[in-house]
């Protein structure tokens, strides 16, 4: 057999041999954020919710806001100095907003360290694949937030949104109360050219500040 076609059959091996143990990792439908997903329960296909027992919001008075987390599914390390940028500035803005938003438009007082009856708002935000073509109630795979290879077309083909995630937990007993997720749909991730912006995500972020603040009207 010639050197040429050794290479080429080894290079064809090589690709059938990446591409099936790639068809095998499938990313997890999750972002991590939550513990267990198991007991979420959606009634439209892009939110879910699961409320814990004895439960009542209005039964406390004052709310600690934790910074938002950003799950970028880039590792830290391997983060350009424009991404950690980028993510840092996601994370202080929806904080501010929650806080901003839930002073005025709440009867709930935003402190700073616990007090009683306090809860504690802790949440996450990711960027997400969609398939509406899923019936399921999980229809998206975790995408990297920021156009990378392996993301850029999914980005162009507008299927990304921004996927938000909250748990209301008893600052008292540190235990969880409520958690929700909720993929902003109407909102999609427009680019205007070949790298993801602040601006590119705000609107869905504003809706998610929104989405969150009702819950604290109830």
């Amino acid at each position: 057999m010639k050197l040429s076609t050794t290479f080429t059959v080894a290079l064809i091996a090589f690709a059938f041999l990446i591409n099936g143990c790639a068809g095998k990792s499938v990313a997890a439908k999750n972002s991590g954020f939550f513990n267990d997903y198991t007991q979420l329960k959606s009634s439209d296909g892009l939110s879910a919710t699961k409320s814990f027992k004895e439960y009542e919001i209005s039964k406390h008075k004052t709310v600690l806001i934790s910074p938002a987390q950003v799950i970028a599914t880039i590792p830290e390390a391997q983060q350009s100095d424009p991404q950690t940028m980028l993510y840092k500035k996601i994370s202080e803005y929806v904080t501010e907003g929650y806080k901003s938003e839930i002073q005025k438009n709440s009867n709930f007082k935003v402190v700073d360290m616990k007090e009683q009856d306090t809860i504690v708002l802790e949440s996450a935000i990711s960027a997400v694949e969609v398939h509406f073509d899923d019936k399921k109630w999980n229809q998206f795979s975790p995408i990297a937030m920021d156009v990378t290879v392996t993301s850029y077309n999914s980005y162009a083909d507008g299927n990304v949104r921004i996927l938000g995630e909250k748990r209301i937990v008893d600052a008292t007993t540190g235990e969880s109360m409520f958690e929700s997720m909720e993929i902003i749909k109407d909102e999609k991730i427009i680019l205007d050219d070949e790298t993801l912006k602040f601006e590119n995500i705000k609107p869905a972020l504003d809706k998610w500040i929104e989405l969150t603040v009702k819950h604290f009207q109830n």
